[in-house]
């Protein structure tokens, strides 16, 4: 056991959890995600909570007495403000569905640290003494950045870990030991809800370093179960590096997909529908996107209907210089109609005047811009 001095021990909050239970267990723990991302300097917003030596019946009045909101009563969990607050327990599968298992109750810590994906995520932090319990090595796998499974045969029972071990390695940029990549290679995704997989993704979608968990969904043949496409690696390697040069720019949960489908040819609906995506996915169809680098007549195009930094397609340092040189980075190009010159149009006739005057008005704006004013001292 280690003892631990970390921020996430003194939150105003957690007082409250230490005054419910010290009358009856000195035995509760922090667990899961917020303790690992503790040891990442990351700032958790949600926190798991584990509480040993209280039966059901106490833990349940307990919970009752502060109106904790019971999130799944069968596995003991709770809900209070951004806390999830859980007996411990172990998880066995018995059928091939997501709700198909049977849930024991545990009072060994060990034991109950077993039913977690990863040693990164099992590690247990005594609210009360700050010790750190870390009996599968998560420690030193955070310290190593690598992603490494507990239990083999308990990491089979649910497919999703495929996913989340890809997210996970975008997410914290890890990489995914060897032994842990073969079993994952072993297992389909095929008895998993399309819900869940999207959840996964999207997960994936805001990553850092989205490129590295792509290159994972290709070594475990997923590009081509997730998203029909069957690409060589030469060609994925020209697209990640396109991507991860992009990533440094553009932040936005959408970017891999409107570069993905625009890059390799793919339909956004089709692929946004199988994957049951948010609607905003199918619509990146309808976002601007050049194969060469667009000229300053395009950029003001797009400008007209957008500022530039909300294009997904501003995503080299080059572009991004060209539109703060026009003036159109973070507000639109303003165009003013005269309205007689539309008068007596009709339907068509209307759009295609009005596509001419910002055309004309564009090659005007560019005409008298003054060049660039380059320092070379």
């Amino acid at each position: 056991m280690l003892k631990t001095d970390l921020a996430i021990l003194k939150n105003k909050d957690l007082d409250e959890v230490r005054e419910i239970f010290a009358p009856y267990t000195s035995r509760v723990y922090l667990v899961g995600g917020c303790v690992r991302d503790a040891f990442l300097g990351i700032k958790s917003s949600d926190y798991d909570i584990e509480v040993y030596d209280v039966d059901y019946e106490k833990f349940t009045n307990l919970m009752s007495k502060i109106n904790a909101t019971g999130a799944g009563k069968s596995y003991f969990v709770y809900k209070y403000k951004n806390y999830d607050i859980a007996l411990p327990r172990t998880e066995t599968k018995t059928g091939n569905r997501h709700q198909d298992f049977s849930v024991s109750y545990t009072n060994d810590e060990q034991t109950a640290s077993k039913r977690r994906d990863f040693s990164m995520n099992a590690l247990m932090l005594n609210i009360y003494s700050g010790k750190l319990l870390d009996f599968w090595g998560g420690l030193n796998a955070i310290k190593e950045r690598k992603i490494t499974h507990i239990d083999s045969q308990k990491f089979c029972e649910d497919s999703l870990r495929v996913l989340r071990g890809v997210q996970f390695s975008a997410r914290f940029d890890f990489d995914i030991s060897n032994s842990t990549l073969k079993l994952m290679q072993t297992l389909s995704l095929q008895n998993l809800s399309q819900d869940r997989i999207a959840s996964e993704l999207i997960k994936l979608f805001h990553a850092k370093n989205i490129e590295k968990g792509v290159l994972y969904l290709y070594k475990l043949g997923l590009i081509k179960a997730l998203f029909k496409a069957e690409i060589s690696y030469e060609n994925l390697d020209v697209f990640l590096k396109k991507l991860k040069n992009a990533r440094k720019f553009i932040k936005d949960k959408h970017l891999f997909l409107y570069l993905f489908c625009n890059h390799f040819k793919l339909n956004f609906k089709e692929i946004s529908t199988n994957l049951k995506l948010p609607k905003s996915y199918e619509n990146l169809a309808n976002e601007v996107y050049f194969d060469t680098k667009p000229n300053d007549s395009e950029l003001l195009k797009i400008a007209i209907k957008k500022p530039l930094n909300a294009w997904l397609g501003l995503n080299t340092s080059d572009l991004i210089s060209r539109a703060k040189q026009l003036g159109v980075y973070d507000k639109k190009f303003k165009i003013k109609i005269d309205m007689s010159q539309i008068k007596g149009l009709k339907g068509k006739e209307i759009s295609d005047k009005i596509k001419s005057i910002q055309e004309q008005k564009i090659d005007e704006f560019l005409a008298n811009l003054k060049p660039l004013k380059v320092d070379f001292s």
